[in-house]
């Protein structure tokens, strides 16, 4: 029998909330509040590991599971495993499976991590890279944190729509596009700086080609999301034909290892997108030490794409700092990059 978890719980408020951060999933909307109110699932979903968000790690294990196994009835309310639709409320067959699966589940929350790869965020990275290419004619090393299989590594391979503009490798088999909701045209995605080398940090690297790590990945994309789903794998391919350099660890102390390998004076670009909210809170400090730091013997530009405070989560924020500087706000957007947009002037 479920028990109602108090009010108090900071994790039962996070599934309660679920049907404002996952409004783009019906379903997830509909689990988060059954999470919330029974304490058995709360105590699967607290074996998550410090810095993971227990609810996107709960939710992706059971879809991982019904991916790997579609025959249990909770199937039939998830797209992605071609059963159903089923009606009615997915609740009891959820609290079930979870139950039935509780081991399984458990080992997963404590192994494995939230490391969504959303393609379509590559078109924030190549907005940026225009920019730096406007600020720069030397040659760039790019290092992504937070990197995963590394699709955002290849961006440069991908061709992208936006607004009726298209840019990009013409014959990609990987096409991103972006609504665009600015005042304006779309800016010029044409001009990129050349890039002398790429690289990836992740506290644990994904390989493209590995069947099982594949699965994981297509487990964090929502239910619903059966395009999104279908570009990831046309990227996965492309990255897997080519696979970036990689380094598994800790950004903070994998950082100057990584660094040291670029020539002296190098630019460097740092990328990370939907990252910063996965370091756990004792580590958000030195994670940002940790990228400043590059700014002592490189031209840094540490481009980000993560949720912005004053959007009052209404979207991410495609931010770039070069070295000391201000940031810039060169854009705002859903974050998963379905929608882009010029920053608007704040109204006073």
């Amino acid at each position: 029998m479920s028990t109602t978890s108090g009010a108090a719980d900071p994790l039962a408020e996070l599934f309660a909330a679920l049907p404002c951060h996952f409004a783009d999933s019906p379903l997830y909307s509909r689990l988060g509040p059954v999470v919330a109110a029974d304490e058995r699932l709360l105590a699967i979903a607290r074996h998550a590991r410090s810095g993971q968000v227990p609810s996107n790690l709960l939710l992706a294990s059971v879809h991982y599971l019904l991916l790997r196994d579609p025959a249990h009835e909770l199937a039939a309310w998830y797209p992605s495993t071609g059963r159903g639709p089923a009606t009615g409320d997915p609740g009891p067959a959820f609290t079930a499976f979870c139950l039935s699966r509780q081991e399984e589940l458990i080992e997963l929350m404590r192994r494995r991590l939230v490391q969504t790869n959303v393609v379509k965020r590559s078109a924030v990275l190549r907005l940026g890279m225009t920019m730096v290419a406007s600020m720069t004619d030397e040659p760039v090393t790019l290092i992504e944190v937070g990197s995963s299989a590394g699709v955002h590594l290849r961006f440069d391979d991908y061709r992208y729509e936006i607004a009726g503009r298209t840019w990009g490798r013409a014959s990609s088999p990987v096409v991103v596009s972006a609504e665009w909701r600015g005042q304006g045209p779309p800016p010029d995605l044409d001009r990129l700086p050349a890039i002398a080398d790429r690289a990836g940090i992740d506290l644990n690297p994904i390989d493209a080609g590995d069947p099982d790590e594949r699965l994981w990945l297509r487990a964090l994309i929502w239910p619903e999301n059966l395009a999104q789903a279908a570009l990831q794998d046309e990227a996965l391919r492309v990255v897997a034909a080519n696979p970036p350099r990689t380094y598994a660890g800790d950004a903070v102390d994998l950082l100057p290892e990584v660094v040291a390998e670029v020539p002296r004076g190098t630019p460097v670009v740092i990328f990370h997108s939907a990252t910063r909210m996965h370091v756990a809170a004792e580590r958000r400090e030195a994670f940002d030490a940790a990228i400043a730091s590059v700014g002592r013997e490189h031209d840094l530009f540490h481009l980000t794409f993560e949720g912005a405070p004053d959007l009052e989560g209404q979207g991410f924020a495609l931010e770039l700092r070069r070295g000391g500087e201000p940031s810039r706000r060169p854009a705002i957007g859903h974050g998963h990059a379905e929608w882009l947009s010029d920053f608007p002037p704040r109204v006073s």
